[in-house]
């Protein structure tokens, strides 16, 4: 019985599509009330529209990250099941139409229409392809059963929904074409019709009544589960990728003299952009695949950071805080705590803020600023960190250096050399970094600096005494308040001079100066200095000889690569040297963690199977080459630590080492 063949067909229909689309109404008001709800964002998401707009029809329409070559496999399918779906979108509204009107059609698209035979062709191709997919992503889930995607039931079921989509839409339009009622060039609909050949047209119009009810009931049901599942991504994906970050290696700000909160120990402590970032994860598991501290065995998981903070949103805090805001009135919350019962304390601690899972995920999602929230919390409210941690601040606040080393020998490397000391006519600020002061095998590195910066005849000054640590530890470890502390006495340090540039072989001192002082009114050019280097190599300012004889793999620093999208730099260096580069199976913006960021590199590494800086050397050694590369004094002491208990004899060196180990 179709609707428009009897008024009590219609009125089915009218109620059917009534209480669908209001229940859908009504969840998609419950999701977004809490948005509402929640704080505000302090980054900026509504800047640069067309640069957003282009990222929607790269990444969105485009499946552009979904496309990533590390997964391209089940990328390929996921993509032609979305395309399938927007294919097939405008024959939806003719279903949904013919239910009200009978031969219902969009402009130019009926049988008669401008582009009504070329949309037909367009539109079977694309649900065969789409039934193709379906049935190897059932084979996937139900025989492969990779480790990295979450199996569940919720899954099946849509897919076995979109495969009821695809050939109730075949049936319908091969009874229609075998009773004669259209004469479409639709291949899908002239074969189905052949099997329909000898029927009575009763029987054939019985069939076409069963495949558009349960075609237009499947297409209900599954617009109702989406706001209740996973598959909310279908629906938050497209503003997700909109509002996405475009200004990477920068933290949140707090205000924290206006901070009602320090940090994140509910979740509706979290901002809105946080909370739909956990409304869009699709379970795909690509952040769980390249987390090294996943990998390593940590209890750390970036995608269970997202169910798990979805599913107590869902099952636990939705519920009370609407009624909270129906009400006005303070009420307790009795249920889990998101710190320390939804998510693990050692979960959080085990993050190295690498960036590799903000950089996989193809809806870019954003974990680092959700975590390192969790971690200011723990800090600031609770005061719960590691003994190393806390022997750390002290250190940071008492000399300005993590070691706590006399603050007053900050300089004593320079002894005997050639250093100059900034003063008013300076053109480059060298900011040395508390590694390259103070660790012994960091201050190498710092001195072959010096080789190349007196070679090049740079016009350079070092703060000395007067230079402080950027505060990046304890930033990273959540520690706010140390860390605008020392910013702020650095930044007024900074702004007594009138250098042009500031130049430092830490990619975290570059990271922080670059991209974080800007929020407490510190505003400097920032070079690395393999991008430095790199510059005076292309200007002529120094020169090397040829051959070095070394083969080099390098090892990508993440705030260097992913952090702040420098890959070239280093390996421009390496060739100019004349080294032979070998790259790691994981490089650039693949490239695995060392294990010292985030913090890491202050405390004893969480309990796991294997230490990161381990499985990255090992990563190292099966390229086969002399010398492991690196561009950050973090990196080095992990890569050198990890050679020394692997007993290796690849050496690990500095790329400045390598540049002026060929100056002629």
């Amino acid at each position: 019985m179709r609707p428009t063949d009897s008024p009590a067909g219609m009125i089915i229909y009218l109620l059917i599509l009534l209480v669908s689309l209001s229940a859908f109404a009504y969840f998609i008001y419950k999701r977004f009330k809490i948005l509402k709800l929640a704080k505000s964002e302090p980054s900026v998401r509504w800047d640069n529209v067309g640069k957003r707009i282009i990222a929607v029809l790269k990444f969105f329409l485009g499946q552009g990250r979904i496309l990533d070559k590390r997964f391209r496999g089940a990328g390929i399918m996921h993509a032609f099941i979305f395309w399938g779906f927007v294919a097939v979108s405008v024959n939806t509204i003719h279903l949904i139409g013919n239910g009200l009107v009978a031969g219902f059609h969009l402009p130019f698209f009926g049988p008669e229409g401008l582009l009504g035979d070329a949309y037909t062709v367009f539109r079977d191709i694309f649900e065969v392809i789409v039934l193709i997919m379906v049935v190897i992503a059932l084979f996937r889930r139900l025989v492969l059963k990779p480790k990295r995607v979450t199996l569940s039931g919720e899954a099946i079921l849509v897919l076995v929904l979109i495969g009821i989509l695809m050939l109730t839409d075949f049936l319908t339009g091969g009874a229609k074409t075998a009773a004669g009622l259209q004469a479409e060039l639709s291949p899908m609909s002239n074969l189905f019709a052949k099997f329909f050949s000898g029927m009575a047209v009763e029987n054939l119009e019985l069939v076409y009544d069963i495949s558009w009810w349960l075609h237009i009931v499947s297409l209900l049901f599954f617009l109702n589960l989406l706001p209740n599942s996973k598959h909310f991504h279908v629906i938050t994906s497209l503003p997700n990728v909109f509002l996405q970050r475009f200004n990477f290696g920068t933290l949140r700000h707090i205000e924290l003299e206006e901070a009602e909160n320090f940090g994140v120990s509910q979740i509706e402590h979290t901002t809105w952009k946080d909370l739909l970032d956990v409304y869009t994860c699709t379970e795909c598991g690509r952040c769980q695949s390249v987390c090294p501290a996943y990998n390593t065995g940590k209890l750390l998981n970036p995608k269970e950071i997202n169910i798990n903070m979805r599913h107590h949103l869902y099952e636990e805090k939705t519920p009370f805080l609407l009624q909270l805001a129906a009400n006005k009135e303070s009420q307790e919350f009795k249920g889990n705590n998101l710190v320390g019962d939804v998510i693990k304390n050692e979960v959080l601690w085990g993050c190295t803020t690498c960036k590799a899972c903000e950089d996989a995920c193809p809806l870019f999602i954003e974990f680092i600023d959700r975590i390192v929230d969790m971690r200011r919390y723990l800090v600031l409210e609770e005061g719960s960190m590691a003994p190393e941690l806390a022997t750390t601040y002290k250190n940071l606040e008492n000399q300005g250096n993590p070691w706590g080393i006399a603050a007053s020998s900050r300089e004593d490397w320079a002894e005997g050399l050639n250093v100059p000391r900034i003063n008013e006519n300076t053109e480059i600020l060298y900011w040395i970094g508390c590694s390259g002061s103070f660790d012994d095998r960091n201050v190498k590195v710092t001195k072959s600096m010096i080789k190349i910066l007196n070679a090049a005849g740079v016009n350079y000054g070092i703060l000395g005494k007067k230079e402080s640590c950027t505060g990046d530890p304890a930033r990273r470890s959540g520690n706010e308040y140390l860390y605008q502390m020392l910013a702020m006495n650095n930044i007024e340090t900074l702004n007594s001079f009138n250098f042009k540039m500031i130049i430092t072989q830490c990619p975290h001192c570059m990271n922080t100066l670059k991209n974080e002082y800007p929020q407490l009114g510190g505003n400097y050019e920032v070079m690395h200095h393999s991008q430095f280097i790199n510059q005076l190599i292309n200007e002529g300012k120094i020169k090397q000889k040829e051959k070095n004889g070394h083969s080099v793999t390098f090892h990508d620093p993440c705030y260097l690569g992913r952090h702040n999208n420098e890959y070239d730099a280093p390996r421009n260096l390496l060739a100019a040297s004349g080294a032979n580069l070998v790259e790691m199976s994981r490089s650039k913006n693949n490239s695995f963690c060392c294990g010292a960021g985030g913090a890491q590199m202050w405390k004893e590494e969480e309990k796991g199977t294997e230490a990161v800086r381990r499985e990255r050397f090992k990563e190292a050694q099966q390229t086969g080459g002399s010398v492991v590369g690196t561009g950050c004094p973090f990196c080095m002491t992990m890569m050198t630590d990890a050679g020394n208990e692997l007993d290796s004899k690849l050496e690990v060196k500095d790329i400045a080492e390598i540049v002026a180990e060929q100056l002629i």
